[in-house]
């Protein structure tokens, strides 16, 4: 069994479910993937294979958690990885598939806050019993790229195409008058609009500043 080997069934198995797969180096593959498709991942290498459960390690990146599920597998490493957006912090157990995780789970649990829904384990692995629920001694604040004095601007940019900030009272005066809900500044059209994001989309700007085209705004403003 080569490293090619386990990449062609992965991606056949996790058709349309993975991010990418690749290898790292010799004896080392890595599969990408979405968190809610992490058990799906589990349960192709477990169908194909007999790997053995290595570990979990847990990244906190600053807007996500990132996790590496790392399995042995005829003495090679096959790694799934995922993030999870913190302003969540939950994913699947694999306890129910893969016993052996139940602790590490736990571990990552109460040090980084993430919730491993469906992990039987209710009592604390690590901290003291009466340690502040909400207190996660390894997680980091919910931070971005963008320095402050950057973000309102483009914020602003990403939103409207115009870097000067337009209030919603603003807006909500001009349509009570019956003027167009935004003033005639240059790329406020809504098709300028919708021309400028789907460029910043395409440059994959959006995703390193952490916009969040769903909700109009930076992840972590």
């Amino acid at each position: 069994m080569t490293e090619v080997d386990i990449i062609a069934l992965l991606e056949k198995e996790m058709a349309n479910k993975s991010i990418k797969c690749y290898v790292v180096e010799e004896n080392r593959v890595v599969m990408e993937v979405h968190a809610n498709d992490i058990k799906a991942g589990v349960s192709a290498l477990l169908k194909e294979y007999k790997p053995r459960f290595v570990t979990l390690v847990a990244t906190d990146n600053g807007l996500d958690m990132e996790l590496m599920y790392h399995f042995s597998v005829d003495s090679k490493i096959v790694t799934l990885s995922t993030l999870v957006p913190k302003e969540t912090n939950q994913i699947e157990s694999i306890t129910d598939i893969v016993p052996a995780a139940e602790f590490i789970e736990e571990e990552v649990s109460e040090l980084f806050g993430t919730n491993f829904e469906g992990n039987p384990r209710t009592v604390n692995l690590l901290l003291p019993d009466d340690w502040a629920t909400g207190k996660k001694p390894l997680s980091k604040p919910l931070v971005g790229s963008l320095p402050l004095p950057a973000r309102f601007e483009i914020q602003n940019l990403l939103s409207s195409g115009s870097a000067i900030g337009i209030m919603k009272s603003a807006t909500d005066k001009r349509e009570q008058a019956g003027l167009p809900k935004l003033p005639p500044l240059a790329g406020t059209s809504e098709d300028s609009i919708k021309e400028f994001q789907e460029f910043i989309k395409r440059t994959g700007f959006g995703k390193r500043a952490d916009y969040d085209w769903e909700k109009g705004k930076l992840r972590y403003r």
